[in-house]
């Protein structure tokens, strides 16, 4: 058998009995409080659920191949070595990267895809899939981003933005509600900064999309941050009320704090972030 392992690149953890900080534990089930016993330093995100994963399926004599965001941006660690890697553009790959681990052999794909030097949003859309609920279909509208968040695993995995055409998403649509699909959601890092590597926005790309549902089926936009959907929020508050369209939105906020957002280089302040749920509220 083969092992699949998508590491998204989870936060690392401290002792459970320990809420204060993760450099020393001050707590009363600290067995030996004083002086301040330090902890070792916690791993890399995700190293102990990846590491656990990959012995586990060692264990049971299975092949192992890794997908995501943390064997993309550090594939050369030690936990890594003699695995067969998809990079986050080659999924596509998936069946020539089993086949090849299944030999025995040990197949690294991490390259980008691009098209006359320009990078693409990833993977080809038409490809065939079997939904985990086949009256969804979930569609990534772009990969990559614009910031450079201070912790962020997935930009070095995903590098800048890449934003897939207007028309390849909404034939991607139609082709979904021809299977009986009932429900399109859109997903990707940052929805709201959709288009803007291609010159459009995700506005202009919602309303194509409009035009594509039928009736009895429903249009759900993911998350997007605040800095790109500021611009839009008139468009984006009219696309929201469409009968067809979710009044749904999911606007991450790391910290209320101005200065902790700059630390992050989160490219918004607490003010942006009420703005936006204000103006949609309203």
């Amino acid at each position: 058998g083969v092992h699949l392992q998508n590491n998204r690149g989870r936060g690392s953890s401290w002792p459970n009995h320990c809420s204060s900080s993760p450099t020393y534990c001050k707590c009363p089930k600290n067995k030996n409080p004083s002086p301040p016993r330090l902890h070792r330093r916690p791993s890399p995100p995700g190293w102990h659920a990846i590491n656990h994963s990959i012995s586990k399926a060692q264990d049971q004599q299975k092949k192992v191949v890794l997908a995501g965001c943390v064997p993309q941006a550090q594939p050369r660690m030690d936990y890594l070595k003699g695995l067969s890697i998809i990079g986050v553009q080659q999924i596509d790959r998936v069946v020539e990267v089993v086949d090849e681990a299944i030999k025995g052999h040990s197949v690294r794909l991490l390259g980008q895809k691009k098209d006359g030097g320009k990078r693409l949003g990833g993977a080809r859309l038409d490809l065939p899939k079997i939904r985990k609920n086949p009256l969804i279909e979930i569609i990534s509208i772009n990969t990559g981003c614009l910031n450079a968040c201070t912790y962020c695993k997935t930009k070095h995995a995903r590098g800048d933005l890449a934003s897939y055409p207007v028309e390849e998403l909404v034939e991607r649509a139609r082709q979904s509600f021809q299977e009986g699909v009932c429900e399109i959601w859109l997903t990707s890092e940052d929805t709201g900064a959709y288009g803007r590597d291609i010159g459009t926005d995700l506005p202009s790309l919602l309303w194509r999309l409009v035009e594509e549902i039928p009736e009895g089926a429903m249009l759900r936009l993911g998350m997007t941050n605040p800095p790109y959907i500021l611009e839009h929020l008139e468009e984006m508050a009219k696309v929201l009320n469409h009968p067809r369209v979710y009044a749904f939105l999911h606007v991450p906020v790391q910290s209320a704090s101005d200065s902790v957002l700059m630390d992050m280089k989160r490219e918004y302040c607490a003010a942006d972030f009420r703005t936006v749920v204000d103006f949609l509220k309203d």
